[in-house]
C-alpha cells in the first residue's frame, strides 16, 4: 500500500454540543466516543518495494493493524475515503499487471473488513465497470464522478456508542441543497455523527472544509489529500488543518477535521467549534519519530564520506527544528466542542503483518511473474536501434565507440565508490524479495529501461556487459542496478567529447 499511515479517529460528543432533541435513535451526546479507521489515496500500492530499510506501508501491516484494532474494539468502523484501485491509467505491458493488483488490494481490503469505500477518480482508471467489478462486496459510496452500478449515495454503521453515517462528495457539482440532503438524510436514519468522505477533483476543486460548510448536517471531514499531512511524522496543528485549492496527487495520510451545529435550549441555532485533536499520545508518537529519524540521520552521517556528511548534519538541524516546534505547540479545545482525536498509525516493521493478506500479496506476485514473463518472451531480443544522432545507453562495463576505455575504466574512483552504494545493489534488492519480473519494480531497478541500447526485456537485464567485481560481487551486469547513466544520461553523448576521451586514453 501506498498509504504509509493510516488514521484511527476516536470522534467525541461533548454536552455544550448536543441538541435539545435527539434525531431518530440517537442518545444524548454526552461521554459518547465511536472509533473510525480510515485509509485512503492507496493509489495501486500494494506494498513498499524494500528500496531503502525504513518504508511504511503494505497490505499485510495493514491487515495487521486493523486486526489488531478490531481484537481491542469489535464495533471498530473502517473506511476506505477511495482513491484505492490506481495511481493512473494503466496502459500497455502494465494494464494487465495494475488490473491484478487493483483485485488484490480490493481483496485485501474486504480481508481486513472494510465497511464502505468511497468511489476516487483513480479509481474510475479503466470506467465504472471495473471499479463496480472490484469491490469484492465492500459497499461503494458515490463521490460524484461517473456513475458506478450499486453505488449508494450514503450508508450508516454501528460503532457501538454510536451511529455514524457516511457519505462523498467532490468530484461531481453536488448543490449545497443536495449535500445538505444526503447529511440529513444519514441523521434521520440514526446517524449520530455523520462523516464526509471528500474526492477533490483532479487539477483542483473545492476545499473539503467548504464542502463541508455546503453540509452543515456532517460533523466531520475527511479528504484523501491535504497538505496537513505528512507521511511518517503527525504534525503541530493547534487549529483547523486548512486544505490545498489544488490537490496533491502525492499525499499519505488522512487528517479528519470534526464540525457540528446544534441548538441551544432557547431553540437558536449556533455554530458549535469542533477541532482535529492529536492527543497525547499522538504528540509524544510524533516526537519519538523525530527522535528515531535524527538517530538515524546521525548514523547516516558518521558513516558517510566526507563530501556528503554534511548533507545529513542538514537533515539532522531541519528535524531537531521541527521537533522542538512540534514539542512546543499545544492545543485548546473550544468549550462544548465537537473533537475528532486523530491517530496517524505508521505502517512500519513493527505493525506486523497479517498472514492471510501476505498470502495474498505472495499469490498476487506469483501471478504477475508468470504473465510478465511470457509476455516478455514473445517480444524481441533487445531494444530498437539508435535512430541517428539518437543518444543510447552503453553501461558501465562496456567501451564507447571509439573509446579505448569503459566507463568504470576511465572514472575508476567513481565506479569504486558507486559499488559501495545502494544503487549498485538495485537489481539484488528485487531478486531477493522475487520482484526482478515485476514491471513496476524493474524499471527503476535497471539502466536505460525501454531505450535504445538499454533493456527491453525483464528477462534481458542481464545481457550487455559483464559488469564490475568488488570484494568478490559482480555488479552492474548487462543493464542490472542503477548504474551511471541512470543519472548521467546516455554514454554516447559522453564519448562523442573527443577532450573527454582523449583524457581518458592518456
Amino acid at each position: 500500500m501506498r498509504t504509509a499511515i493510516v488514521t484511527a479517529a476516536a470522534l467525541s460528543a461533548f454536552s455544550g454540543c448536543q441538541r435539545d432533541r435527539a434525531t431518530k435513535g440517537e442518545e444524548k451526546a454526552e461521554g459518547q466516543q465511536v472509533t473510525l479507521l480510515v485509509a485512503g489515496s492507496i493509489a495501486g500500492m500494494i506494498v513498499p518495494c524494500g528500496c531503502s530499510p525504513d518504508q511504511l506501508g503494505g497490505l499485510p501491516r495493514a491487515a495487521a493493524v486493523a486486526k489488531k484494532l478490531r481484537a481491542s474494539n469489535p464495533k471498530l468502523i473502517f473506511v476506505d475515503a477511495g482513491d484505492l484501485l490506481f495511481e493512473g491509467t494503466p496502459r500497455g505491458q502494465l494494464r494487465e499487471q495494475h488490473e491484478l493488483k487493483a483485485k488484490a488490494l480490493a481483496r485485501g481490503e474486504a480481508l481486513m473488513g472494510a465497511q464502505a469505500r468511497a468511489v476516487g477518480s483513480r479509481d474510475l482508471a479503466l470506467g465504472p465497470e471495473v471499479a463496480a467489478q472490484d469491490a469484492e462486496g465492500v459497499p461503494l459510496l458515490d463521490a460524484g464522478g461517473l456513475p458506478v452500478q450499486g453505488a449508494r449515495p450514503g450508508i450508516v454503521l454501528d460503532g457501538g456508542a454510536a451511529k455514524v453515517g457516511f457519505f462523498a462528495t467532490g468530484l461531481g457539482d453536488a448543490s449545497a441543497a443536495a449535500l445538505k440532503a444526503r447529511a440529513q438524510q444519514l441523521r434521520a436514519d440514526g446517524a449520530r455523527f455523520v462523516v464526509l468522505l471528500y474526492q477533490p477533483k483532479p487539477g483542483g476543486g473545492p476545499s473539503a472544509q467548504r464542502a463541508l460548510s455546503l453540509a452543515p448536517a456532517a460533523k466531520a471531514a475527511a479528504s484523501t489529500r491535504s497538505s496537513s499531512a505528512i507521511a511518517t511524522i503527525w504534525p503541530p496543528i493547534p487549529t483547523w488543518p486548512q486544505p490545498p485549492t489544488s490537490p496533491s496527487w502525492r499525499r499519505k495520510a488522512i487528517p479528519v477535521a470534526a464540525a457540528a451545529r446544534s441548538k441551544s435550549a432557547r431553540g437558536r441555532r449556533r455554530r458549535c467549534a469542533g477541532l482535529l485533536s492529536r492527543g497525547e499520545a499522538g504528540k509524544k508518537e510524533a516526537l519519538q519519530r523525530f527522535d528515531e529519524r535524527i538517530a538515524r540521520l546521525r548514523e547516516q552521517a558518521d558513516g558517510a564520506p566526507p563530501e556528503r556528511k554534511q548533507m545529513y548534519l542538514d537533515k539532522v538541524a531541519e528535524q531537531q527544528k521541527l521537533r522542538a516546534e512540534a514539542a512546543a505547540a499545544v492545543e485548546q479545545a473550544p468549550a462544548g466542542a465537537v473533537v475528532a482525536t486523530a491517530t496517524f498509525i505508521p505502517l512500519d516493521k513493527n505493525a506486523g503483518e497479517d498472514a492471510e493478506a501476505k498470502a495474498l500479496v505472495d499469490r498476487y506476485d506469483e501471478q504477475v511473474s508468470a504473465i510478465n514473463l511470457r509476455a516478455a518472451q514473445m517480444q524481441p531480443e533487445s531494444c530498437p536501434a539508435p535512430a541517428p544522432g539518437e543518444p543510447f545507453y552503453i553501461g558501465v562495463s562496456d567501451k564507447p565507440k571509439g573509446a579505448d576505455a569503459t566507463c568504470a575504466g576511465c572514472h575508476r574512483t567513481q565506479a569504486e565508490f558507486w559499488t559501495k552504494t545502494g544503487h549498485a545493489h538495485a537489481w539484488n534488492t528485487l531478486v531477493k524479495i522475487k520482484k526482478d519480473l515485476n514491471l513496476d519494480c524493474v524499471q527503476c531497478h535497471v539502466t536505460g529501461w525501454q531505450q535504445p541500447g538499454g533493456v527491453c526485456r525483464i528477462d534481458r537485464t542481464h545481457v550487455g556487459g559483464p559488469g564490475l567485481t568488488a570484494d568478490g560481487h559482480k555488479f552492474g551486469v548487462g543493464r542490472q542496478d542503477v548504474q551511471c547513466e541512470s543519472c548521467h544520461g546516455p554514454a554516447s553523448e559522453h564519448a562523442k567529447d573527443r577532450r573527454a576521451t582523449s583524457r581518458c586514453r592518456l
